[in-house]
């Protein structure tokens, strides 16, 4: 019985101690979590990151415009150097540059490349951009003579430049590829910047050819750490395309999908059955992302994947848009290096392609009494001008049989 009770009180003593050490360990989960709500964390920097730059110039070009906790993050953060906080918050869209979902950091004015001494930028775009961006963002076409009459008075450019200006965006400028409508830019009083095109594979003045030399242009955006909203000629903006953009990610672009599936992605199975057992495998599968419309912030990354675009189009007769998806996608393997930047599709009846529109939402008339799109890009089909016409005079002049005459598709 002694040993019987000596045994219990040993177990009685040793359940105290578990207590204890429970009760320890509460405390120091709850301290530390207190702690880390108290504490302003630094994000780890990488050797590409401005303020790592920052540190081994020996100072902060945004020193004396401290505001925040210096130690923690070095100066007061930019609207961009804000969209580095990492955050649990599922992200939703805003014209405020608030902190945004993504981890990592993208450049602004005041710490990208051509601020850091890293390249020297372009001093004319550099100006332009300083009097026409807001909050480091700019809406931006590049185009030739060949979309616009020498008095401005008539063509698609004209149109796409009073949709902007009838959604009420005024931080947009013209990339001019030729003196001739860099001069019609001038007579209209378009903010624009005249830029010689560089010598590609194919230097054809049609579509292809022009959209093949806007990569190395926004690349010069970029290094001033500016964001780039890039639009093709043939797209309307019916209203602020700021206003609808979630900024957490390096590249935010329309979908040549023209519905949930074909956007946003699915599963597609293949079957082999010579395999037996393991005759089922899956691929993803996904439409290609338009390279006619996309939000591109500043990083190393999406200046890696313009580098990238741009060496292959020097090289080869490639279309574009394949290139743009090629680069952004295939995964590195053996000496093929991915930029790594990250995506996000827009959503289809915010940022519509013209087969969405015309094939699919028109014909369904409890769709098209809620739809309000932002911008509405023709390139499905070949008559690109008169529906874009026609997409002014439904959404904007409030014409509901304006896009009754077109077909489906091209004839």
């Amino acid at each position: 019985m002694k040993s019987r009770g000596a045994s219990g009180r040993g177990a009685s003593a040793a359940s105290a101690a578990d207590v204890r050490v429970l009760a320890a360990l509460l405390a120091g989960v709850v301290a530390g979590a207190l702690a880390a709500m108290l504490t302003r964390r630094p994000i780890p920097l990488s050797p590409m990151d401005p303020c790592a730059a920052c540190a081994a110039l020996g100072g902060c070009p945004q020193a004396a415009n401290v505001g925040v906790d210096i130690g923690a993050i070095g100066h007061e953060m930019s609207p961009h150097e804000q969209t580095a906080m990492a955050t649990d918050q599922i992200p939703s869209p805003s014209a405020a540059l608030g902190a945004r979902g993504l981890p990592g950091q993208w450049w602004s004015p005041l710490t990208a490349p051509a601020a850091m001494g890293a390249d020297p930028g372009d001093p004319t775009l550099r100006a332009l951009l300083e009097e026409v961006a807001i909050n480091g963002e700019v809406l931006v076409a590049v185009t030739n003579h060949a979309l616009i009459n020498p008095e401005g008075t008539y063509g698609m450019l004209k149109t796409w430049i009073d949709s902007v200006r009838q959604a009420g965006v005024s931080n947009f400028l013209v990339v001019a590829i030729d003196e001739d409508v860099a001069g019609t830019m001038k007579k209209m009083g378009v903010p624009c910047w005249y830029r010689e095109p560089r010598a590609m594979a194919d230097n054809s003045q049609d579509n292809h050819g022009i959209s093949s030399q806007k990569f190395h242009m926004l690349r010069e955006f970029l290094v001033l750490g500016y964001a780039v909203l890039l639009s093709d000629v043939d797209v309307v903006t019916l209203r602020n395309p700021f206003e609808n953009l979630y900024r957490d990610v390096d590249i935010e672009g329309l979908s040549d999908g023209f519905d949930e599936r074909s956007a946003y992605g699915w599963n597609d199975g293949v079957d082999d059955p010579s395999m037996g057992w393991s005759r089922f495998a899956q691929t993803m599968r996904i439409f290609v992302m338009n390279s006619g419309l996309f939000f591109a912030q500043p990083s190393s990354r999406t200046v890696a994947l313009m580098d990238k675009i741009t060496a292959r189009l020097e090289r080869a007769k490639e279309w574009d848009q394949a290139v743009y998806n090629e680069v952004m996608f295939f995964p590195s393997h053996g000496e093929l290096r991915n930029p790594h930047v990250s995506t996000r599709v827009m959503d289809i009846d915010t940022f519509m392609n013209s087969k969405t529109l015309f094939k699919f939402a028109r014909h369904n008339l409890r769709r098209m009494e809620s739809l309000r799109p932002v911008m509405v890009h023709l390139n499905y089909h070949p008559d690109k001008w008169e529906r874009m016409l026609a997409v002014v005079e439904r959404f904007q002049n409030g014409n509901s049989k304006a896009l009754d005459k077109f077909p489906d598709g091209s004839v």
